[in-house]
């Protein structure tokens, strides 16, 4: 994965954090090896006057439902940083009570509700914060020994934290495993089975931080992984065949839908695959992708 950073279109933002922080979500958000439509999120943190004229710290927080790859201001949920750290330090909070205090402390009542990692974000203390749900990341995560493999790639410069489903739990977890961490030790936090974060002052430090991370995983795979794709089987696009899957996914539906045929050597191989029903059926790479994707796939043949 190469970095996508543009100097030119950088400068023509003036340093404005929001409008930095638009531009490099979406860099993150074209990528379809580190979010889905929908999935990951990013904040920036920035100071603001009030209605009073007090000067307030507020955090900027992706929307819950936006793209990243499409984002713009308005994705982004103002929040004040103050509650959410109070929030932190909170010892139990469900999540329902979480998004209503969370929203009770935009700025902007118009604006999207806050992600449900927003108060994640807060705890890190940086002023960009990226997070993606990277495939190569993951894929490693949830390999066999996937920790030990994990910590032998990037050592201490990466802080390895078991899976917990988002929400309050986890940034409870995060806030008291990094108490006493020295941040400025650390490049990114990698959550098992879940994702990455990556966080600087500077937007393009923390995007490229994000670059780095992944392209080491994707280049450990290449390596390590034996995928031996030898796609076998017609591959021939009949269109009365496909005509017959998409009448039969209509039905389950209950609505009419568009058929795609994706050829491509590895999904020609998956579909193929003699195990197929028992390895679809286990779930999507990382449960935050259960969103889009859903937890199993319609599994049909003609």
């Amino acid at each position: 994965m190469k970095s996508s950073w543009n100097e030119s279109e950088a400068k023509k933002l003036n340093n404005d954090p929001l409008k930095l922080r638009v531009y490099t979500s979406r860099l993150l958000g074209i990528e379809e090896d580190l979010v889905l439509h929908g999935g990951g999120n990013t904040s920036v943190k920035t100071k603001e006057k009030n209605i009073f004229g007090e000067e307030e710290d507020i955090i900027y927080v992706k929307g819950s439902g936006w793209d990243l790859a499409t984002i713009e201001e308005a994705g982004f949920a103002p929040v004040k940083l103050k509650t959410l750290l109070q929030m932190a330090e909170l010892t139990a909070l469900n999540d329902a009570e979480m998004v209503k205090y969370q929203r009770m402390a935009m700025t902007n009542p118009a604006a999207p509700t806050p992600s449900v990692e927003a108060i994640l974000h807060a705890i890190i203390p940086f002023a960009f914060v990226d997070h993606t749900h990277a495939d190569a990341v993951v894929t490693i995560s949830n390999s066999r020994d996937g920790e030990k493999r994990l910590n032998d790639l990037y050592g201490e410069r990466i802080l390895i934290v078991p899976y917990v489903m988002p929400g309050f739990i986890l940034a409870k977890q995060i806030y008291e495993l990094t108490k006493n961490i020295d941040w400025r030790k650390i490049d990114g936090i990698i959550l098992q089975h879940h994702g990455v974060f990556t966080f600087h002052d500077d937007p393009k430090v923390s995007y490229e931080r994000m670059i780095e991370i992944v392209s080491k995983a994707e280049d450990f795979l290449e390596k390590n992984a034996n995928l031996n794709i030898k796609p076998s089987g017609d591959r021939s696009a009949d269109p009365l065949r496909v005509a017959r899957l998409r009448k039969q996914v209509s039905d389950v539906w209950r609505k009419p839908v568009l058929a795609h045929l994706d050829d491509s050597d590895i999904s020609v191989m998956f579909s193929n695959h003699p195990a197929l029903s028992r390895i679809a059926d286990q779930g999507p790479l990382t449960p935050d992708h259960i969103i889009r994707t859903k937890r199993t796939p319609l599994v049909l043949s003609d």
